[in-house]
């Protein structure tokens, strides 16, 4: 998550595929080591279908997740990099999917000793719960809202099939800074599904903040300080709904721009973005707020559903995390 290393941050388009979700009690939690497919993105009761342009493989592009109003995490660093349009692999049969374990095996992935796990959006609609848990999934984190104007059609769905499958989750946040306050959009998200409880299967909630559209701004028109007014905001909200601080995942190098590199949210875990990467030891330089990171978003596709993510510690502490109070 350096400002000077490159940053391919996957994102999903939809795929219509045959397998479906599926329910019933997961495996013991300690088994070791997969994947389904995207298909839609709906605003409000509109739900528009992308279709792959190719297998294994999806692409759309930024400017139809700007449309929708439905951004997938990485989306706004996936604009401010220049690229235009954002690939995620098809989630859902990680064990068959031999192409992604190779990249992930010669780019060296996933960190080593580190908990596995993804984040989802309704841009992959239909996910393997069970299959992902085998390939060695213990957590998720899945797209709940986005500003306080879109609701994921499959956020529940997702987040109760995940549960039963023993994979610790939480609800994430697409933050929109320019369309409502912190509070309104921490609100919206409890409204909607959104929530904690100590009951050792979820995370605390996330807040993805990154790169505004060119309309926008890169900081969402606020000054260093609105932005950290913004973000406090939203945090102070769930903590003084849940007990919790929530997560953020950004860039250093946006939060060096938009906050001046605050140190005022160390209590907030942090959730790294940076990919690709050669060393998988360490994220690389983190925001001043942070000492340590929580959450890696390592690489864009790979044998687990969406986005490729790793807990920094054991599987007994991320459990921990999700029963504890701050």
């Amino acid at each position: 998550m350096r400002a000077t290393r490159n940053r391919s941050i996957g994102v999903g388009a939809a795929v219509v595929v045959l397998g479906a979700l599926v329910f019933g009690p997961g495996q013991a939690w300690g088994a070791t080591p997969a994947r389904s497919s995207p298909s839609a993105s709906s605003t409000g009761s509109t739900t528009t279908t992308i279709s792959a342009t190719g297998a294994g493989s999806t692409t759309t592009s930024v400017a139809e997740m700007d449309r929708t109003g439905n951004h997938q995490m990485g989306a706004g660093i996936a604009r401010h990099e220049g690229r235009s349009t954002v690939q995620t692999a098809v989630p859902g049969a990680a064990t068959t999917d031999a192409t992604a374990s190779a990249r992930a095996a010669a780019t060296g992935g996933p960190p080593p000793g580190k908990i596995q796990g993804f984040d989802i959006s309704a841009w992959q609609p239909n996910v393997n719960f069970r299959n992902a848990y085998n390939a060695g999934a213990r957590f998720a984190y899945i797209k709940a809202t986005e500003g306080v104007s879109y609701v994921s059609p499959v956020y529940k769905q997702h987040y109760e099939t995940a549960r039963t499958r023993n994979i610790i989750r939480g609800g994430y946040v697409y933050a929109q800074p320019s369309q409502a306050s912190g509070a309104a959009t921490a609100n919206f998200f409890f409204k909607n599904g959104g929530g904690w409880s100590p009951d050792g299967k979820t995370l605390p909630p996330l807040l993805d903040i990154e790169y505004g559209s060119a309309s926008q701004g890169t900081c969402y028109g606020k000054s260093l300080e609105g932005m950290r007014n913004w973000i406090k905001d939203f945090s102070n909200t769930v903590y003084a709904k849940t007990g919790r601080y929530p997560a953020i995942y950004t860039t250093t190098d946006w939060w060096k721009r938009c906050t001046n590199n605050s140190i005022q949210f160390s209590k907030n875990p942090l959730f790294v973005a940076i990919y690709p990467v050669h060393d998988f030891t360490s994220p690389g330089e983190l925001g001043r707020s942070w000492s340590n990171w929580s959450f890696w978003q390592w690489a864009s596709s790979g044998p687990l559903p969406g986005d490729q993510d790793v807990y920094r510690s054991t599987g007994d502490w991320l459990k921990k995390m999700a029963t504890r109070r701050d």
